[in-house]
């Protein structure tokens, strides 16, 4: 697909969003006149609201292929020791039970600089440029990684130092004594760490097939099965063997400036002011507009951090979403009119993750913020992979896994929306 094709897309969106628009403005002129929606009008409603979604899917694939790091380069350009280790690692991924195939690999990765693969150091590393392959696969399929501070690191004893509190200042004249100012106040934020390991098997009839792409298949069934995990882990993980998300410290009601403190590493919330979500807009008293909540959430954050902050929700939230306007009757959400110009919220970019919780009571179906200020993801360098030929007959085992921490830096970058009256 070319630019062309995504730009046609966008113009199917925008008619779709056209007829979203007109069949949401008939409900809420019958929900206004007569307090109930005929059913063909919301069937008409969610219609349009499907294709606006499909498209926005399609815009977005197509996108990420067009970008994708892997069509910017040649993805053979590598050096002969790193293409000998590839080629000897397929020879023995397709024969393992071959002592010569094995004995290539395990030459072609001290060659390398890489520990030699045995069940004592934990199998044999990934070619680099099926590591690469298998990084760039997941940063396509994970929404948060996209979004946050991604790092490497070479052990889990990996640190960051963050500014909790500023230091203090005076203002003083040209002849007054200058006085010591309060100390910043430092904290160490400590990464949890975890494996992700996925379990995959073939059949020795299918390896040894030339026609099969194994490499293909190994890239996109791990990227796949690490991307969905790492997902969740950012989102809600509690820190037990893997990373400590952004959600698991539950958020409260303290700002930033509010004394005492909001406990470090708990982002702030805001109520929607109706006890299961967002409500629909009450045109009696007491009057209710589900929108408040969201203009309130992006003025909580300074101004410092809203200059590149955006909005986290599933696509059923979004959907519900989709439908409100503002206090002078526009739609707070409208589509991307150009290719990498992305649908806003409110004027704001939205990430669809559908490991966010959906709308209900107690719940934090929506995240705000420059997730990059706020959230930190450590990759250790390096995928490994430990094949087993034997405990199961015709078929060889694969377990790949690769270690990655994450934790909050920074919880005034970051806000939640709660379903909740306070």
């Amino acid at each position: 697909m070319d630019m062309k094709d995504i730009a046609g897309l966008i113009q199917e969106q925008g008619e779709a969003f056209h007829e979203f628009k007109a069949a949401n403005d008939e409900r809420l002129a019958q929900l206004e006149k007569t307090g109930t929606v005929l059913p063909e009008v919301q069937a008409k409603l969610e219609a349009a609201n499907a294709s606006v979604e499909e498209l926005a899917d399609r815009i977005s694939r197509a996108e990420a292929e067009m970008t994708a790091p892997s069509r910017m380069g040649d993805p053979d350009a590598i050096s002969p020791e790193q293409r000998e280790h590839r080629d000897a690692f397929f020879a023995a991924v397709r024969n393992p039970k071959d002592s010569q195939a094995m004995a290539r690999l395990q030459e072609s990765q001290r060659n390398m600089g890489v520990s030699v693969g045995t069940p004592s150091d934990g199998g044999y590393a990934l070619p680099e440029v099926i590591d690469r392959n298998i990084a760039e696969k997941i940063v396509d399929i994970s929404p948060m990684r996209q979004i946050v501070d991604v790092r490497s690191a070479s052990t889990t004893d990996y640190k960051i130092l963050v500014n909790v509190h500023g230091g203090g200042y005076e203002w003083v004249g040209e002849n007054d004594t200058r006085n010591e100012t309060s100390t910043p106040q430092l904290a160490e934020v400590s990464p949890t760490f975890g494996t992700i390991q996925s379990y995959m098997f073939a059949t020795e009839e299918s390896l040894n097939d030339l026609f099969v792409n194994v490499q293909s298949w190994i890239e996109s069934e791990a990227a796949l099965q690490h991307a969905k995990a790492e997902g969740i882990s950012v989102i809600s993980g509690n820190g037990t063997k893997k990373p400590t998300g952004i959600l698991n410290a539950t958020p409260e009601a303290v700002g930033d400036e509010d004394s005492p403190a909001r406990t470090f590493g708990s982002v702030q919330f805001l109520p929607t002011g109706v006890a299961d979500g967002f409500g629909t807009l009450a045109v009696t008293s007491p009057f209710h507009y589900p929108g408040d909540v969201l203009l309130d959430t992006v003025y909580s954050i300074k101004a410092q951090y809203r200059a590149a902050a955006r909005w986290v929700m599933n696509k059923s939230t979004l959907s519900t979403l989709r439908k409100i306007k503002d206090s002078e009757g526009n739609y707070i959400w409208s589509p991307g009119l150009a290719m990498g110009q992305p649908s806003t919220l409110m004027g704001y970019a939205v990430t669809e993750a559908e490991d966010m919780a959906d709308i209900a009571a107690n719940a934090f179906p929506v995240m705000f913020g420059d997730f990059r200020e706020g959230y930190c993801l450590v990759d250790l360098v390096g995928t490994r992979i430990t094949i087993d030929p034997y405990t199961t007959p015709g078929k060889v085992k694969f377990y790949v896994r690769r270690r990655i921490g994450g934790k909050i830096k920074n919880d005034d970058a970051i806000r939640a929306i709660k379903c909740a009256t306070s």
